[in-house]
């Protein structure tokens, strides 16, 4: 298995991209910046290089205008994928203080939305759903769940100083929602084996009360799925993790999908 990663550990032209994405939010949102948090693999210590993305939260005071979403939506076009993926969501202080289920965005970026983005910078008709309004989003629960938990903050105040407490029962709501609907093969084809250990992580919540890194997610699916079915996460393991090159056959990933869909639901 290769070393995973911490923050502490990040190479320096990793934490020099982190620098730019926050060094961009100071630049365009100005006083309306709150703070800038880190979230996913990177907090849970988990992170690989060859595969992760940079999970990032900001919080701003106010809405931001289409034109500052702008501005930053192109910086992160430059800084994305230099050297990793970035996966970013902004969301209002008012939203996150107190809590409001089930969350809700006024920025997004990730590399599944950065055509629309860089067609919507190219013309200004072209609606792009994620810099056009501001949208609900039950996944900013689970983001700042974990930045309570373990996240690290990038600039601003301490995490437990913006964010209100998250329940367990408004956590489980919003990584179970619309579970039945779930598609490994969501995103980009390199996100297949992400897709299986995300699935087994919002089991092994329901089971642990802890929320897990994928990696000990993984671990945790093979310990507990049918016999027959755990060389799937192992498998998923050494793609994600170890960058190999294997097959994950699609009979047995839909067994695998109703298996824990069925659990989750119990």
């Amino acid at each position: 298995m290769n070393y995973l990663l911490s923050y502490e550990a990040l190479p320096p032209e990793i934490k020099a991209q982190l620098t730019r994405i926050t060094e961009s939010w100071k630049t365009h949102a100005g006083e309306s910046l709150v703070g800038v948090y880190l979230h996913g693999s990177v907090a849970l210590g988990a992170f690989q290089p060859a595969s992760g993305d940079l999970d990032v939260l900001v919080v701003v005071k106010d809405a931001l205008t289409i034109e500052t979403k702008l501005k930053i939506a192109q910086d992160l076009l430059e800084i994305d994928g230099c050297p990793c993926p970035v996966e970013l969501s902004a969301v209002k202080l008012c939203d996150v203080q107190p809590w409001r289920t089930p969350g809700n965005c006024v920025f997004h970026y990730s590399d599944f939305w950065s055509e629309r983005i860089e067609q919507r910078l190219h013309d200004p008709d072209f609606d792009c759903y994620v810099l056009d309004r501001e949208f609900p989003d039950a996944d900013v629960t689970s983001y700042i769940k974990l930045i309570l938990q373990c996240g690290v903050t990038l600039y601003g105040p301490l995490p437990k100083e913006i964010f209100s407490e998250i329940s367990d029962e408004d956590f489980w709501q919003g990584i179970s929602a619309d579970v039945e609907n779930y598609d490994f093969h969501s995103y980009k084809p390199r996100y297949l084996a992400s897709n299986v250990l995300i699935l087994g992580r919002i089991l092994s919540f329901k089971k642990e009360r802890r929320i897990l890194s994928k990696y000990e997610a993984g671990l945790w699916m093979i310990e507990n799925v049918p016999q027959s079915l755990k060389y799937l996460p192992e498998r998923a393991m050494k793609i994600w993790f170890e960058g190999e090159a294997l097959d994950l056959p699609e009979d047995d990933l839909e067994k695998l999908r109703k298996y824990l869909v069925a659990e989750i639901q119990k």
